[in-house]
């Protein structure tokens, strides 16, 4: 019997060339919220985030969705982001919102690599993906 069940989903789409546009929702018994995020690619800066709260448990809780806007100018690329974000939208806001964003950075350069390979796929939908991979990795390295 399954007494708890809580699911993150992330989702990717690119409004412009450098940026990445993250909706990533989560959904339990008790929570279901949302963020609506778009990141600079290059760098990794939150340009603009919106948070949603579908279901919560208390009153205090949409007090959280203000405290996001904190978020705007931080770095998914920088070290130390992931408590970074913890610190200032978890404990100042909501730490179901901080764990979105975190999942939302954890999934940018894979969004990023679809992107590309899908760019590439459009013009040689023959190309070997495996050798596309090694390559895109490669340059993300140097």
């Amino acid at each position: 019997m399954i007494t708890f069940n809580r699911s993150q989903v992330i989702g990717a789409e690119f409004p412009s060339e450098d940026t990445v546009r993250f909706n990533g929702v989560l959904v339990d018994h008790i929570y279901s919220m949302e963020i609506n995020m778009d990141v600079q690619l290059s760098d990794g800066k939150i340009l603009s985030i919106e948070g949603i709260m579908k279901r919560y448990t208390n009153f205090v809780c949409p007090q959280a969705v203000p405290v996001l806007q904190i978020a705007v100018g931080m770095s998914l690329r920088e070290d130390g982001w992931e408590r970074r974000i913890m610190k200032e939208i978890g404990r100042k806001g909501c730490e179901h919102f901080a764990e979105i964003i975190i999942e939302c950075g954890r999934c940018l350069d894979q969004a990023w690599l679809a992107k590309d390979l899908w760019q590439v796929l459009e013009t040689d939908p023959g190309m070997d993906q495996m050798e596309f991979m090694e390559k895109w990795l490669a340059k993300q390295a140097d």
